[in-house]
């Protein structure tokens, strides 16, 4: 992704953000993905992974995407990497490690973070053309 938006402000006037990184490189966040059963049907599902929001994401909201630097991809899409036989203390080691990674591959990632305020139309879907460059525009005021 190149960015994400938040909101600030009270309901009926929420401002939107637009929060990306300094040399708009693409984002990639930590997620998670299964397969359930929901109302007999088998179902994937997926979330992403977040965390307590640092550097510009903190100044709009109190969480954030947990960001992977390049060199973790691999790593993070290896279900060998989180799912291993047994609870050993190597298996928990090695969970230990790549969370331990994560969270630096996030905290260096979010200090290159930005955060400007957009436009209104981006909380209309039914408006806002998704391919309008616009909408990721700083609002001038």
């Amino acid at each position: 992704m190149i960015g994400y938006y938040e909101w600030t402000g009270e309901k009926g006037d929420k401002q939107p953000h637009f929060i990306h990184a300094e040399d708009e490189a693409l984002l990639a966040a930590a997620g998670l993905t299964w397969t359930t059963e929901i109302d007999g049907e088998r179902r994937r599902v997926f979330v992403v992974v977040t965390r307590e929001a640092r550097d510009a994401s903190g100044d709009v909201h109190d969480r954030m995407p947990a960001f992977l630097s390049r060199d973790l991809w691999d790593d993070w899409l290896n279900p060998a990497s989180l799912t291993v036989d047994g609870d050993t203390a190597a298996s928990k080691s090695n969970r230990l490690e790549l969370l331990d990674e994560l969270d630096a591959s996030s905290s260096a990632i979010a200090a290159t973070m930005r955060t400007h305020e957009v436009d209104r139309r981006v909380n209309n879907s039914r408006s806002a053309d998704p391919r309008d460059a616009s909408l990721i525009a700083p609002l001038l005021r």
